[in-house]
């Protein structure tokens, strides 16, 4: 008896490494996916050194700004929610899954599996396409339609090896279910396409190629689209462009800057800095995602704290999880995430100054201030009250963002 028990449980074991290293697999792709948005430095450092890699650390959606496009706005807003149904709908299909293998009750065919042959594959899609819209980078684009390639793969391997285990069972099944969406239109499309090319590989390599080919160019346009909806004035005479993250008349923004730059401390502190071109961005009352454009001494109060010990790190770990999972504004997220109207309130604006730079160029040009390649070092933070045209504070930052001093961080 103790030997059947000693092998039950070493079977179960067995199972489960098993498991474990499928889901290893069938993850892999959407890991190196989210790996790719979440993780800055050095690889995105390294990327801006060259001319031929920089634009990758460009973005080609609104990010960091309030446009006037309410396009823009709700695609900012659905890809959080695509985001959180694309995790849920992959536990919902890998616990179905692996349930059925542990009690050996062979092919899923319930819940999500009664539409596609593949829900996990789909819900990962899901969920890249939510995080590309969230952190819309071209790098992640690129990532992205090379994810969607490896889980077409991945797929057609494990309908070949369920066709082999489960014979006609897994046959009759697949017959009434499309492979990601109901009958199967990429797969189609593909058919009548590139998979006619022989060998069957060159077929492959053509549709990937012609694939990320058209989203890179319709990402381009998507950015040029962003910036012709974002509120920017030019400021020839002070060699400066100025970016107001929270849309306003240009004549606000006009003053605002005018405010901040007459400033005999603030002209100081820029002359200090050096020549070249300046962007100005000046960030709403409440805006929480000032760390994309300066990081303070430490010995300053600037906004949320950058420390606390592991303890607080978990903590900021577990709430953005609960953030990603549950996207309620007001209850898992900050009320104003991108801050509130600066003409609603009697709250100072923050004019961020910061110096434009490609690291693989000497010198770049006022021009040139909003390229797509463009890493910006902040130099000077005005706090500023527009309506009586105070300045209330004056902060000199660290030459960096939160990220780190070689990350590029959306300009809009």
């Amino acid at each position: 008896m103790r030997s059947a028990s000693q092998l039950g449980r070493l079977g179960a074991v067995l199972v489960l490494g098993l498991a474990a290293c499928e889901v290893l697999i069938m993850i892999s792709p959407f890991a190196g996916f989210f790996y790719g948005g979440v993780r800055f430095e050095p690889f995105l450092g390294f990327l801006s050194e060259s001319r031929a890699s920089a634009w990758l650390n460009g973005f080609f959606l609104n990010h960091s700004v309030v446009t006037t496009s309410s396009l823009l706005e709700w695609q900012r807003t659905i890809g959080e929610y695509l985001f959180a149904l694309g995790l849920w709908g992959f536990l919902i299909s890998a616990l179905q899954l692996y349930g059925k293998k542990a009690l050996g009750r062979g092919v899923a065919h319930g819940l999500l599996y009664r539409f596609s042959r593949h829900p996990q594959y789909l819900s990962l899609g899901i969920a890249g396409l939510g995080l590309l819209t969230i952190w819309p980078r071209f790098l992640l684009l690129v990532l992205f339609v090379t994810m969607l390639f490896l889980y077409a793969g991945l797929a057609r391997f494990e309908e070949w090896r369920m066709a082999e285990r489960y014979g006609e069972a897994y046959r009759t099944y697949a017959r009434g279910r499309g492979s990601f969406l109901p009958g199967s239109p990429a797969h189609r499309l593909f058919e009548a396409t590139f998979g006619r090319l022989r060998p069957g590989a060159l077929g492959w390599v053509a549709a990937y190629t012609t694939c990320l080919a058209a989203a890179l160019l319709a990402a381009s346009g998507l950015r040029g689209y962003v910036r012709s909806h974002t509120v920017v004035v030019d400021w020839p005479t002070e060699q400066a462009v100025v970016v107001s993250a929270w849309p306003q008349s240009e004549e606000w923004v006009s003053r605002t800057f005018k405010l901040a730059i007459s400033d005999e401390d603030v002209r100081e502190e820029l002359g200090q800095s050096g020549d070249g071109p300046l962007v100005v961005t000046i960030l709403p009352p409440r805006y929480v995602m000032k760390g994309m454009y300066y990081k303070m001494p430490p010995d300053v109060a600037a906004g949320p704290a950058d420390d606390g010990g592991a303890m607080a790190a978990l903590t900021r770990i577990g709430q953005l999880a609960v953030a990603f999972m549950v996207p309620i504004e007001g209850v898992t997220q900050p009320d104003h995430f991108m801050g509130v109207d600066p003409g609603s309130t009697k709250e100072p604006v923050e004019v961020v100054f910061s110096r434009p730079e490609k690291p693989y160029a000497e010198s770049i040009s006022v021009e040139e201030a909003l390229d797509t390649s463009v890493r910006l070092t902040p130099l000077v933070i005005v706090d500023v009250d527009p309506k009586s045209g105070e300045v209330v504070d004056i902060r000199v930052p660290l030459r960096q963002n939160r990220w780190g001093p070689q990350v590029v961080m959306p300009i809009f």
